[in-house]
C-alpha cells in the first residue's frame, strides 16, 4: 500500500521529481526553473524534519531564484544511500540535481547550497568538496544554526551544550539509540524534539502549523528513518570530524560567499556562533553572520521565516 505522506505534493508549485542515482538512493524533490542563467537555491532539511519544513520559505523565493528541495536520503521519503557519509549524502543530492536540471560539464549551473541543521552540514562538506562537482558551479552557500560539526563535538566539554546536545552521542550508537527510539516511540521522539529545541510559543504555533509535526512523526514511525538518521549521527561524530580536522590543516575551507543564520536563543546562548565560522572560510571571501532574535529557537525556517527570507533575499541580491 501506498503512504500517503510519501506521495504528499508539500510544495504544488513546483514539480515533483524521483531521481534514481548511482548511490542506491531515490532521491524525492521539489523543484522550480527560472531558467539557466538563474542560479539553483538548495534548501536542505533537518532533523527530524523534511522538506516540508521550507513551506514558509520556498514561496517566497520563487520569483528570485530556482529552486530545489530534496528529501534526505533516508528520512522517510528518499530512499538510503549505500553508506551514510556527509559527503555520499550530498553527493547523491547534486546528481539528483544534476539530472533534475540537465546540468553538464558543457552546460553547468550555478548553484548556491542552502540548508539548516543536518542539511546545512552536508552543504558545509559539499561547499569544501565543490570542485569534485563539474557540473555544478557552486557560487555561495547558506547554512541555518550550525556550527562546524567538530566545533560542536568540540563544545560538549561544557556541561550546559553536552546536557542540550544529548542527544547527538545518543544518536550516534545506532543499535542502541535505534532500540531506544522504538521503545519511546519514532512519533514521539519527533514530538518532544520539536518542543524541546524550539523558542516562544509563536515559533511552536509556526512549528505545528499545517500538520507539519504529524509529518515529521508519520516518517520517524518507520524503523528505516531511526536507523538510517542516527547514521548520519555516527557519521558525524568520527568519520566527518576527522575529516574536518583534515581539512582544517591542509587549508582547505569555504571558499565561496558564505550567510550564516542562528538562533541567539538556542545556538548562540552559549556559542560565538559568527566568530567561530571565521577559522573555517577562507580568509577575505564575504561572510556574514546573523543572529535572529525575539526568542525562536533552533527550527528557524518555520519559527523566524520572516527573517530567514529576508536574508537570504539579502544574499541573493548580493552575490547573483
Amino acid at each position: 500500500m501506498s503512504d500517503p505522506v510519501e506521495e504528499r505534493s508539500f510544495f504544488p508549485k513546483l514539480h515533483r521529481n524521483v531521481t534514481p542515482t548511482t548511490s542506491g538512493s531515490k532521491v524525492v524533490s521539489y523543484s522550480s526553473d527560472l531558467g539557466k542563467d538563474t542560479p539553483i537555491l538548495t534548501l536542505i532539511h533537518g532533523y527530524p524534519q523534511s522538506s516540508f519544513e521550507w513551506r514558509y520559505v520556498a514561496p517566497a523565493l520563487l520569483d528570485k531564484v530556482s529552486l530545489f528541495i530534496p528529501e534526505l536520503p533516508g528520512y522517510g521519503i528518499s530512499t538510503p544511500v549505500k553508506e551514510t557519509t556527509r559527503l555520499n549524502v550530498g553527493s547523491a543530492l547534486l546528481e539528483a540535481l544534476q539530472s533534475t536540471f540537465d546540468a553538464s560539464k558543457d552546460s553547468p549551473r550555478k548553484v548556491i547550497l542552502g540548508g539548516h541543521d543536518r542539511g546545512a552540514r552536508i552543504c558545509h562538506r559539499l561547499a569544501v568538496n565543490r570542485r569534485d562537482f563539474p557540473a555544478l558551479n557552486v557560487i555561495g552557500t547558506i547554512m541555518l544554526d550550525i556550527v562546524p560539526t567538530k566545533v560542536q563535538w568540540d563544545k560538549s566539554s561544557d556541561p550546559a551544550i553536552a546536557s542540550s546536545y544529548f542527544h547527538w552521542p545518543l544518536l550516534a550508537n545506532v543499535q542502541v539509540a535505534t532500540r531506544i527510539l522504538k521503545a519511546y516511540g519514532g512519533g514521539q521522539w519527533v514530538r518532544d524534539a520539536n518542543s524541546r529545541i524550539a523558542g516562544n510559543e509563536l515559533g511552536r504555533q509556526r512549528i505545528e502549523a499545517d500538520g507539519a509535526v504529524d509529518v515529521y512523526a508519520a516518517l520517524f514511525e518507520k524503523e528505516e528513518t531511526i536507523v538510517e538518521s542516527c547514521k548520519d549521527y555516527a557519521d558525524g561524530s568520527v568519520a566527518e570530524c576527522k575529516l574536518q580536522a583534515a581539512d582544517q590543516e591542509a587549508g582547505r575551507k569555504v571558499d565561496v560567499p558564505a550567510l550564516v543564520i542562528f538562533s541567539k536563543a538556542n545556538l548562540g546562548a552559549r556559542i560565538d556562533v559568527e566568530q567561530e565560522w571565521r577559522a573555517w572560510i577562507t580568509e577575505g571571501v564575504d561572510y556574514t553572520g546573523i543572529g535572529v532574535g525575539n526568542g525562536y529557537g533552533h527550527y528557524l525556517p518555520e519559527e523566524a521565516y520572516e527573517d530567514v527570507i529576508e536574508a537570504i533575499t539579502n544574499f541573493l541580491n548580493k552575490h547573483t
